[in-house]
């Protein structure tokens, strides 16, 4: 193989590719970057066997050819060179030395016989959905978070994707709290999708997902045990495929409270901040803060009271008052500060809304104009 890439470009692709090097495994391999020429185009390409990725970058092939070499010691490699300028890459095949050349700056990087790197696929004829990139970025944002981080049950690791018509949906839970979020696009499959997917594999595609004008393109493998993301951005094409995981996904709509006996109404920022406070108390005490919710009057001249507080038997407590619009019953429920953080997070709306029932009921949080999100919290116990 003999090739000339720009600097930024060979990086750039290899920053890619690199978060799905494989690491801490017994198949030495999955530690090395597959280089391959492509028509007028340099393929890169790591897989952890969980997920690859495939990125292409532009290059002047002078001979075509391939190479596996060390993913880490490359990638440090290329990125220590002068940007701007051209490198060159020689040799590599069947395992022999790779030699990298720029400006007076030279290396030899020994490398494995590419025949040994598994293959990852990039693509078939299966029907595909269009999805625009940013949006499908907020979903996973919004969603992926919620998986499970043990794999104790497998399918609760995974997001839910189900496509019917043209309705797109990624739904999430851990046992503990839950994130459902649709969306309507333009066109549809020509049959419904209902796939697990690893959210660890959404999030790396969140990390590739650009701009409004990038679309991601989405198809599953004749045999349904892959998912394959084609990404398309204003500077190239990057293709994630994923193992999909087995079982069957719980409904999680028998599980979103239908009715609530209180609301509040709450500026988001306001919120967060006294959850931040609270969880420096809360963390030697299972990560549990308490909200207690006073209503206003009837005549509506008062408007109601949220207090948050955390309490830690050999620290002490804390306190915090925040405004807030209080309606239906007095009540009082705990969270766990990290899950408050967590979805407060990912709403990015000015004021939320908690929809209770009960201080051993789940919470429904929503964004007040945020469309097509449910976000559903169950309760902890708390000690006063």
């Amino acid at each position: 193989m003999r090739i000339s890439c720009a600097q930024d470009q060979f990086s750039r692709g290899l920053a890619i590719v690199g978060r799905a090097v494989g690491s801490r495994t017994t198949m030495p391999i999955l530690g090395n970057v597959l280089i391959a020429t492509d028509g007028e185009r340099l393929r890169l390409v790591a897989t952890n066997l969980e997920i690859g990725i495939t990125t292409w970058v532009p290059a002047r092939v002078i001979d075509a050819g391939r190479a596996a070499v060390p993913a880490r010691l490359l990638s440090e490699f290329v990125n220590s060179l002068p940007g701007g300028r051209d490198v060159s890459v020689d040799g590599g095949d069947r395992g022999s030395p790779l030699r990298l050349e720029c400006e007076r700056i030279g290396a030899n990087v020994k490398g494995v016989d590419p025949e040994e790197f598994p293959p990852v696929a990039t693509g078939d004829d299966r029907p595909a959905v269009r999805i625009p990139a940013r949006e499908f970025r907020t979903m996973i944002d919004q969603v992926a978070f919620c998986a499970a981080r043990d794999e104790s049950r497998p399918v609760l690791s995974g997001v839910n994707v189900r496509m019917d018509g043209t309705v797109l949906s990624l739904a999430a839970a851990d046992g503990f709290r839950l994130a459902i979020r649709t969306a309507e696009l333009d066109h549809g499959l020509p049959e419904p999708l209902d796939i697990i997917i690893p959210a660890r594999a959404l999030t790396e595609l969140g990390r590739l997902l650009g701009g409004d004008d990038d679309e991601v393109e989405v198809s599953v493998t004749g045999n349904r045990t892959q998912v394959l993301f084609r990404v398309r951005t204003s500077s190239g094409e990057t293709v994630l495929v994923s193992r999909l995981l087995e079982g069957q996904f719980p409904d999680l709509q028998r599980v979103v409270p239908k009715t609530a006996s209180t609301e509040v109404t709450v500026s988001r920022a306001d919120l967060a901040t006294a959850i931040k406070v609270a969880s420096i108390f809360a963390r030697d005490s299972a990560n549990v803060v308490r909200l207690d919710l006073q209503p206003g009057s009837s005549d509506g001249l008062e408007p109601g009271t949220l207090e948050v507080s955390a309490t830690a038997q050999e620290i002490g407590d804390n306190k915090s008052q925040v405004r807030a619009n209080v309606s239906g019953d007095e009540t009082h429920i705990s969270f766990s500060s990290e899950f408050l953080a967590d979805v407060l997070g990912v709403l990015k709306s000015e004021n939320v809304r908690l929809k209770l029932t009960g201080p051993l009921s789940p919470a429904v949080v929503e964004g007040i104009g945020v469309e097509r999100y449910t976000h559903v919290i169950m309760p902890m116990h708390s000690v006063r």
